[in-house]
């Protein structure tokens, strides 16, 4: 079971990839970017994906969660679940996946599924 730490502001959204873990993965839920930077601080990147939304309340936002989780581990696969994409251009494609708001949950189930694959 891979583990996925995801990081949604928007309520709706969080309880709906929160159902991921009805397929195959435990899913580690956070508010925002503060409290999932505290996470990997304390415990490390204890996860296979990390997924995030860009635009987000806190002291950093999504683009500097991934920033400083590259800086960090850069052979992690992040996904990016948004529909602000401006920051496009800052972010290693590599490793760096979008997501386009809206997605259907079998979007987000797909890229998990290939991101995760061991």
């Amino acid at each position: 079971m891979s583990i996925i730490i995801l990081v949604e502001d928007e309520q709706d959204i969080l309880t709906i990839m929160v159902e991921m873990e009805m397929e195959g993965h435990r899913v580690r839920a956070f508010c925002e970017a503060d409290s999932a930077w505290s996470h990997i601080q304390h415990n490390g990147f204890d996860a296979d994906l990390l997924i995030t939304d860009l635009r987000m309340p806190g002291s950093i936002d999504g683009l500097e969660l991934v920033q400083r989780l590259h800086d960090l581990l850069p052979q992690v696969p992040v996904v990016v679940a948004s529909g602000f994409h401006a920051a496009v251009n800052t972010l290693d494609y590599d490793h760096v996946h979008w997501l386009n708001k809206p997605f259907t949950l079998n979007q987000l189930q797909a890229i998990c599924q290939k991101l995760t694959a061991h």
